[in-house]
């Protein structure tokens, strides 16, 4: 029954998330789902007819509902500009070094949509250490690189990105309000 609960809570965030990247995909676009972690959001892509291709750093999600690509989380193993979007779906927080994950993001895509987990104030991003180290305990997938907003947008601007549409999401992850804020990005 606990399990049951899980995968109809993960199900209907990965919906909730499919219908954020929806404005933003194509279904004649190659994707590239960097860091699917279970697989969700790419099954519900697959779902929808979507050519979508998980990719991961390592198998620690369990039994996975779609073949995943895993690599060493350093170098995508694909070719450059083989994808025309790549997605980076609440991961690059999960990195030690983000903008390692957007590089690699921007070699073998065209394009990006981000959404990343973020803050406002001090105490947010202690609070969001706090849930997010809970919620990924199980993974071993926690590195704290989160940023604002602002240090977001630095850093896409650094890599020569225009953010062309951004939306910000107050969430509920497992009960513990989150701050989302979802970015398309193409290069300037």
């Amino acid at each position: 029954m606990f399990k049951t609960l899980i995968q109809k809570a993960v199900r209907s965030r990965s919906n909730t998330v499919f219908n954020r990247i929806k404005p933003y995909i194509n279904k004649n676009e190659k994707l590239l789902d960097i860091g699917s972690g279970s697989g969700d959001v790419s099954f519900v892509l697959k779902q929808n007819d979507y050519n979508v291709t998980p990719l991961d750093v390592v198998d620690f999600h369990g039994p996975r509902l779609i073949e995943t690509t895993i690599y060493d989380g350093k170098n995508i193993p694909f070719a450059n500009n083989s994808f025309d979007k790549a997605l980076l779906l609440m991961v690059m927080h999960h990195t030690p070094d983000p903008e390692l994950i957007l590089n690699e993001g921007l070699r073998v895509a065209k394009e990006l949509i981000v959404i990343e987990t973020s803050y406002v104030t001090k105490f947010e991003r202690f609070y969001t250490i706090v849930t997010d180290t809970i919620g990924n305990l199980r993974f071993d997938a926690f590195w704290n690189s989160y940023k604002t907003d602002y240090e977001w947008k630095q850093l896409f601007n650094a890599k020569n990105l225009t953010v062309s549409d951004t939306h910000i999401f107050h969430d509920h992850n497992l009960g513990f309000p989150q701050l989302h804020i979802s970015y398309h990005l193409i290069r300037k």
